[in-house]
């Protein structure tokens, strides 16, 4: 089975798993008890603590250990009374705003004369670096200047973009941003929150004194142990996921080259090396999507967390892609694993897929339609 659904969660790393085992047998401690043996553990969550501030060019003590990255931008947002940000955002952006969200380009990317001009009366930016459905990457700096000029603060979701793309926090004027361990190699159920040191900071998860009083409750040590882990992994491939842009470079090709026309969305504006969010037209990607399962070839119709919902990606509507278009998109992710053998065998798959289709349809019957 090839699986190009990395966005939506990667495979633990077996380096990750190793690190985390013996937090889950042997040096089961909490770590906040007093004895040798949990001093030990702490130790150890510390340690990952600097691996995933590496990661992102920031501070030990500026990260902060959460269940994931919903809780992490959910708790940044919290921060903020009226918040401005886009509206290909993630929905746990989306869905805790208090404010509201400029336009995007037709590629996706922030309309910064918009956005500017939208700025005043708000005390938070919020956007995602990278987004998750179309890998486009947005002007971070521009968009977080402008944000600091007019008295906002500014917090930038890194999901998909931490481990994938350079990046130091400390160069920008960043006050928040939130991460998760499962978008790169990690462990589910962890994440991170990056507050840079001077930002005030209202905790919502409140109790014991765990993460200096930021986030209560006992600590995730196996998850962070792994996030730890991951985060180190992930700083050292660093060249490996900037040459996935030709392994997606390739897929296109043979796709066209197979005489299937094939449409990228964003596909004009800077984008993550690993995703590209495709359609053809005519071939209904819930259609294309039963049929790519079976053949052996895992992606996505959007994001993970909306899979569920009937209605057309928010976030290539948002792009000016009309319904009929956007029921026509899937999503490939591809991982720091894949390589060009699985690229050609993952076009080939594609190709069948389509042409499949393709021949029970017509200009009478039109493209086939599946409702669940």
């Amino acid at each position: 089975m090839i699986y190009w659904d990395n966005n939506a969660t990667t495979p633990v790393a077996e380096e990750v798993l190793e690190a985390m085992l013996p937090y889950m047998r042997r040096d089961f401690y909490n770590p906040s008890a007093a004895y040798g043996a949990a001093r030990s553990v702490r130790r150890a969550v510390e340690c990952a603590r600097e691996q995933v501030a590496a990661l992102i060019g920031a501070f030990p003590d500026e990260i902060i250990f959460t269940s994931g990255g919903t809780e992490a931008s959910v708790s940044a947002l919290a921060q903020f009374n009226n918040t401005l940000c886009l509206p290909t955002e993630h929905p746990a952006t989306l869905r805790t705003l208090k404010g509201s969200s400029a336009t995007v380009l037709s590629n996706g990317v922030a309309d910064l004369a918009v956005w500017k001009g939208m700025l005043p009366g708000h005390d938070g930016a919020s956007f995602a670096w990278a987004n998750h459905e179309t890998g486009v990457i947005q002007p971070v700096r521009s968009l977080c200047t402008a944000a600091v000029d007019c008295g906002a603060r500014v917090h930038v979701d890194i999901v998909q973009a931490c481990g994938k793309i350079p990046m130091n926090l400390h160069e920008l004027p960043i006050d928040f941003a939130s991460l998760s361990a499962h978008k790169l190699h990690g462990p589910k159920g962890v994440g991170a929150l990056f507050v840079r040191r001077g930002t005030p900071f209202s905790p919502i998860m409140t109790g014991g004194a765990q993460e200096k009083y930021w986030r209560a409750g006992t600590e995730n040590v196996p998850g962070i142990i792994g996030f730890g882990k991951a985060a180190e992994l992930a700083l050292a491939a660093a060249d490996r996921y900037a040459s996935l842009s030709v392994l997606r470079a390739h897929f296109m090709e043979l796709v066209r080259n197979a005489g299937i026309e094939i449409i990228e969305n964003g596909g004009t504006a800077p984008r993550l090396p690993h995703v590209f969010n495709v359609r053809v037209p005519g071939c209904m990607a819930e259609s294309l999507f039963l049929l790519l399962e079976p053949m052996g070839l895992l992606c996505s119709t959007g994001s993970a967390c909306t899979s569920a919902e009937p209605e057309p990606s928010h976030v290539l509507r948002a792009m000016g892609v009309s319904d009929r278009q956007a029921r026509e998109s899937l999503r490939f992710s591809l991982s720091r694993y894949s390589s060009e053998e699985e690229v050609i065998a993952g076009a080939e798959i594609f190709i069948r897929a389509v042409r499949k289709l393709k021949s029970v349809q017509s200009g009478v019957t039109g493209p086939v339609m599946v409702y669940r």
